[in-house]
């Protein structure tokens, strides 16, 4: 995947030196550490929120607690981009302005002698719930299949990865939808992935969303916040060595993981911070079946990339290699 490269990766991005300024205090709500919040991370270590003048804090919770929360004002951004785009095809007040991960970090992980997708053919898979990211991706790709997901398969809901491979490794299922570290550990224990989902799908898994009303009244606000995480994203591209290791300590991984989770973080990461018009009218169109919304949705309902677009011409060069 083509890495972003920043001419001006470096450089604080403030009018006036962070120092001088009282730094504004900016909660988002995130569906946990992983792959998928990396850059928040980054921009956080590396200071390019500080540089932006904000004091950011990473609150982890459940992705309809994290739209929720952002609804209640209880944070300023969510990560969950699936949930959010779904609340915004609802006709709530939200929108997506950026796309961190833009294929998702899946693996289903099954038991040797499953050879294929068609193999699922009535067999017992973990998913997280019904309706969330990882149960769509798997929803996609039986589809490709010549699979009917909702009769062809059995589809257990058993809540976060750790569960879901205790539910593999204990013989209730017979595959699950893993994620690193959870997905190697399984290996070792005699399962095997049978694919990574990016190979498969475009898919919006982790973003960056606000209110309406932010976007309307504080406009600066927003595109600082996209601005640092863009930095970060650029950092993690120009910088494998040091990233690896801010895996390692922050994950509390080992070096194999967290080169394997920086691989996959290259592959994962969205092209120019957004997601395609296809990959975000699949979202819409799953959210109008599961509600039962018969009237169509435009995409700018759910989706503002005015703020991306801006990051990119102002970090230099274009903003990103495509």
């Amino acid at each position: 995947m083509i890495l972003w490269l920043f001419v001006l990766l470096a450089l604080p991005f403030s009018s006036a030196p962070a120092t001088l300024l009282a730094a504004e205090e900016i909660k988002i709500a995130s569906t946990g550490p992983g792959l998928s919040t990396l850059p928040l991370e980054i921009a956080a270590r590396k200071g390019f929120f500080r540089d932006e003048g904000f004091d950011v804090l990473t609150i982890t919770m459940r992705a309809n607690i994290a739209v929720n929360a952002l609804l209640t004002r209880s944070v300023e951004y969510g990560t969950p981009s699936t949930s959010m785009i779904k609340a915004a095809t609802a006709g709530l007040p939200v929108k997506t302005v950026a796309v961190l991960l833009g294929r998702p970090d899946y693996f289903l992980t099954v038991k040797r002698e499953i050879k294929s997708v068609k193999d699922l053919k009535g067999k017992r898979i973990a998913i997280g719930s019904f309706g969330a990211a990882a149960d769509l991706a798997l929803r996609a790709v039986a589809k490709q299949d010549g699979l009917d997901p909702d009769r062809d398969l059995v589809r257990l809901q058993m809540g976060g990865g750790g569960a879901r491979y205790a539910a593999l490794l204990g013989g209730i299922v017979d595959a699950a939808i893993l994620t690193l570290p959870y997905n190697l550990q399984a290996e070792k224990a005699g399962f095997k992935d049978l694919l990574w989902f990016g190979e498969r799908l475009e898919l919006p898994l982790s973003g960056l969303a606000v209110r309406d009303e932010t976007i309307q009244k504080n406009p600066k606000q927003v595109l600082g916040v996209v601005r640092a995480v863009f930095r970060a994203m650029a950092f993690a591209g120009t910088h494998p060595e040091e990233t690896r290791q801010m895996i390692v300590n922050w994950l509390r991984v080992d070096q194999e993981v967290a080169a394997r989770s920086y691989d996959l973080g290259k592959r994962s990461w969205s092209e120019g911070g957004v997601a395609s018009d296809s990959a975000v009218q699949a979202l819409v169109d799953q959210s109008m079946l599961e509600l039962k919304i018969k009237d169509a949705v435009p995409l700018d309902k759910v989706r503002n990339w005015s703020f991306a677009d801006q990051a990119r011409r102002e970090l230099g060069s274009g903003g990103m290699a495509r």
